[in-house]
């Protein structure tokens, strides 16, 4: 469970790192009309992480 969210993390800096998380937040916020920061979109991650190593084991 925590090696997920650990997982989500670095796949988010990784995604970061080539200007993905402007994409992400953007993307986000024409959809929904809410913008979040960088804190919400890592925690976007760990979410996700989180929930695929809940749904792995």
């Amino acid at each position: 469970m925590l090696g997920g969210l650990v997982v989500g993390l670095v796949v988010g800096w990784i995604v970061s790192l080539f200007g993905g998380d402007v994409l992400i937040i953007n993307g986000i916020q024409e959809l929904t009309g809410n913008s979040i920061s960088s804190a919400g979109y890592y925690t976007i991650f760990a979410i996700i992480g989180l929930l695929g190593g809940v749904l792995k084991k």
